[in-house]
């Protein structure tokens, strides 16, 4: 018994040296990694990023009830942008994308979705959003419907401003993805 807690105790010294003996090389490794002006860039666009995607639902609100102008503001124009929406389908292209929104407008006139529990990541002129989206709708002949679905940002640096390119929203969420988003 005697020996085994001699070797015990050498082993926990052991493992002690050998962590100090790293602290050095990686005490060098944590400043070679520290933010550098580039760094800050990305954060910077991480933030915009967010921004971006809090514009978007805002003017999604606002699509809902009936302005579509704000969700115009939001996109790219471009005709690679596309959606993906919940409800299924694939628009390519600004103009059917658009119709998409307006479709959904007049489905489901009143509405509200926010986003909660949101990631970013950016790059320099790149960089997405996923959030669960979570709300309530009504569609023109029903009652308001809760909702949770997961979705995916992503927009493009456009003449100065971050633009979505696309937008992807299904309701595969579980229901302890569903009550953490609550």
């Amino acid at each position: 018994m005697e020996l085994s807690g001699y070797w015990r105790n050498m082993l926990s010294v052991a493992t002690a040296v050998a962590l100090l003996s790293l602290a050095p090389p990686l005490a060098r490794t944590a400043r070679a990694q520290s933010p550098s002006p580039a760094s800050s860039t990305a954060t910077s666009n991480e933030n915009d990023i967010r921004a971006a995607t809090l514009l978007f639902y805002a003017a999604f609100n606002s699509a809902l009830h009936g302005n579509l102008a704000p969700m115009s503001a939001v996109w790219s124009h471009r005709p690679d942008v596309t959606s993906l929406s919940a409800a299924g389908g694939h628009a390519k292209g600004w103009n059917e994308v658009y119709a998409g929104f307006q479709n959904m407008a007049r489905l489901y006139p009143g509405g509200s979705i926010e986003a909660r529990d949101m990631t970013v990541v950016a790059g320099k002129d790149m960089g997405y959003s996923v959030c669960i989206e979570t709300g309530q709708l009504r569609s023109s002949e029903g009652p308001m419907v809760k909702f949770n679905q997961r979705a995916t940002n992503i927009f493009r640096l456009e003449g100065g401003s971050w633009k979505l390119i696309h937008h992807h929203a299904d309701s595969n969420l579980n229901e302890a993805d569903a009550s953490a988003s609550r």
